[in-house]
Order: structure tokens, then sequence, then C-alpha cells
């Protein structure tokens, strides 16, 4: 996020390892991994999600916006080559249904993959802990219709609407605050879930990890969440692949899972 708070120097740097990281050998990628998670487990102790995913923005940890747009969601929203997949697949996914559905996009960021998907959905609510965000995107994408919301998805009550989107959001959590997410689904009638995963389908699913922007995939033992699996054991009617896209040594994996409401 470049605002008055965040020095030039540091968003040149970001930039700059940005362009950098295509060219870094694996070892330092997991040197630099590990040092990330060591420093966000002390320093986010204690702290809000609001507290916490603002200073992710705040100093680049996803990256930053080439535009100068302000808020920088990280790479794989903004990649083509993982955007476009998964806008694909969840358009026709969508508009198979007989009507436009009435969406809340949990963890919307900066907003630049669910305004590809505004067209296809009724109602659209977009809804992120980081307030700054939400008022960025209040004024950035005030043509589009959307109803953006300041929510700490794991405290608030989730506003109404027939398909919930969590994208790349869940895995920043810890397994309790995941649990609490889940547990307040009940409403929706299907969930369009998207994380990263192991490549292997040898791994250990849903190990737990501190709140912060790094993922399961990089930790010591690479790992992903699959929700109806232990300790989630979420309860769907229907599982459904959208779409898998390779990255980072791993497959962001797409699923709507049918829900079976309360």
């Amino acid at each position: 996020m470049t605002t008055a708070a965040t020095p030039t120097g540091s968003v040149l740097a970001q930039r700059f390892k940005q362009r950098l990281k295509p060219f870094m050998p694996a070892w330092l990628l997991k040197f630099r991994r590990d040092g990330v998670i060591r420093r966000e487990g002390s320093l986010y102790e204690g702290k809000s999600l609001g507290e916490i995913f603002t200073h992710v923005y705040e100093t680049g940890a996803w990256g930053v916006a080439e535009d100068q747009s302000g808020f920088y969601s990280g790479s794989s929203s903004h990649d083509p080559k993982i955007v476009e997949p998964y806008v694909e697949a969840v358009t026709a996914y969508l508009t198979a249904m007989p009507e436009r559905p009435s969406v809340v996009d949990m963890g919307c960021g900066d907003f630049n993959v669910g305004k590809r998907l505004r067209a296809v959905c009724g109602r659209y609510i977009g809804c992120d802990v980081v307030d700054a965000a939400i008022q960025s995107n209040r004024t950035r994408f005030a043509d589009l219709d959307v109803d953006f919301r300041c929510v700490d998805i794991t405290t608030d009550l989730l506003p109404p609407g027939d398909i919930v989107f969590l994208r790349q959001v869940l895995d920043h959590l810890d397994n309790a605050r995941i649990a609490t997410v889940l547990s307040k689904l009940g409403p929706y009638k299907v969930l369009i879930l998207t994380e990263y995963l192991p490549q292997s389908a040898n791994f250990t699913p849903n190990l737990d990890k501190t709140i912060g922007s790094h993922l399961r995939l990089f930790g010591a033992q690479p790992s992903g969440l699959v929700l109806t699996a232990p300790p989630f054991n979420l309860k769907v009617l229907s599982a459904r692949i959208l779409c898998e896209v390779p990255d980072s040594g791993g497959v962001i994996r797409t699923i709507a899972y049918e829900l079976p409401g309360r």
C-alpha cells in the first residue's frame, strides 16, 4: 500500500524484490519465506486481524502495485496465468445458474479479481478486514454497484447471500479461526474456495500455523487446506473442482462446495 505512512524507499525496495523473485534460486526463496514465518509469528501475537493485515499491506508483504493504486493483494490476484483460468471457470459456473446469484466476497482485497466477476452476479457484497482497503475500493469501483464492507469474518455477522467466495483467505488464518468461519457458512448455498495445495497428493492437510501473510504450502512440512478433512470436517452435498493452476511449487485449486444449509 502506498500511503504517507509507507516510505517511497520501501515501495521501491519491494518492487525490486518482486521483479527479482522469478530469478531467485529455490534455497533463497525458502530462506526468505522461513524468515517471514518467524517474524510474523512474534510480531502479530495478540494483534487483531485488522491490525495484522493492515500491516501486511503497509509493508508490501504481498508486493506493491505497479500502477500506484495503493493496495496490492499479491501476484495470484494479478498474474494473468492465475487470474484468467479462475475468472473463466467461475464465470462459467455462475452463468449456468438459473438466475444471477447474490454473492458475498470474503477477503475481497484490492478487488482486482472480483471486478471481473461482477457482471455475472446479482447483488455483490465485498468484505475485507482492512478498512483502508474497503475505503479505497469504494472510490475506485464506485461505478460497479458493489456494497463494500469492513468485516472481520471471524467475529462479525456475515452478510446474507447465495454464494460465498473465499479466495486465498483462509490459508492466512490459524485453524481455530478457520473453524469459526466455517461454523458461520450455514446460510449460504455454495462456497467457492480457492487455496494453494502441495502438488503431491501425499501431504498432510490442515496443519496449523500462525496468522500472517505466509501459506501452509511453505511451512516446515508443506500442507494445505482440505476443509472436508479433519479437524474441520465440513459437511457438503457435493464438491466440484472448477480449475487448478500450478504456481510456486504447488497448485491453486478452486472448488465449488454445495452446502447443506440449515
